[in-house]
């Protein structure tokens, strides 16, 4: 995707948010987009995406079948349409197998790069049961690239946002940290890789450890 196109999609975006400015919320590629934008020091690590997806209530949801033509993906519990030539996936409350309810995502949903998307928390618990699903394909691929980047952007991680995150997750997250995320963000370089897995690696701990005192006990 070109810088044009990038543009197109964003402004697309946008055009969405205005129409539903408390009930939609930005989840995936997009989200992370936004993340890393909002900061000069993890800009660099921004990467464009070729769709969106976003989460709704199901009042707005209402509203949005007015105004596009939704198709039905049973399979991936999923709504889907498309505008000014880019595909949007659609997960309606209460209609979707996410992990994270929709209006839980809503209310702790912030705004970032103009952007309503998904916290931090939500986002790589998202992210991690996207990987589990596609791990070992391209997408897998791209869904470490940007479980790495949210523990990059993130400032912190609060403990009860991560009550969504489960033991498997967990592990994946380790897994994700210790493979080769790290050296593609970087570039190749190596140094800057092992900059990239620390600073990825210390962010992952505080999750874990947020995840053990929500249910370590």
């Amino acid at each position: 995707m070109d810088d044009a196109e990038w543009g197109r999609l964003l402004a697309t975006v946008r055009e969405l948010q205005e129409l539903f400015p408390e009930g939609l919320v930005f989840i995936g590629g997009i989200a992370v987009y936004a993340h890393a934008m909002a900061s000069p020091e993890t800009a660099k690590l921004a990467a464009m995406s070729h769709d969106a997806d976003l989460m709704i209530l199901a009042a707005d949801y209402a509203d949005l079948r007015d105004l596009e033509v939704l198709t039905p993906n049973r399979r991936l519990s999923k709504q889907q349409f498309e505008k000014n030539g880019f595909e949007f996936d659609v997960y309606v409350e209460r209609q979707h197998d996410l992990p994270v309810p929709v209006d839980e995502a809503v209310a702790r949903s912030q705004m970032r790069s103009g952007l309503r998307v998904a916290c931090p928390e939500h986002l790589i618990v998202l992210k991690l049961k996207a990987y589990a699903d596609r791990k070992g394909s391209g997408k897998g691929e791209k869904d470490e690239d940007d479980v790495v980047r949210i523990l990059l952007v993130a400032d912190d991680f609060r403990q009860d946002g991560l009550t969504r995150l489960t033991d498997d997750m967990a592990a994946l997250l380790r897994k994700i940290v210790d493979g080769d995320a790290p050296v593609r963000l970087a570039g190749g370089n190596l140094h800057e890789a092992r900059i990239v897995r620390a600073k990825a690696r210390a962010a992952a701990e505080r999750i874990l450890a947020a995840h053990h005192a929500n249910y370590g006990g």
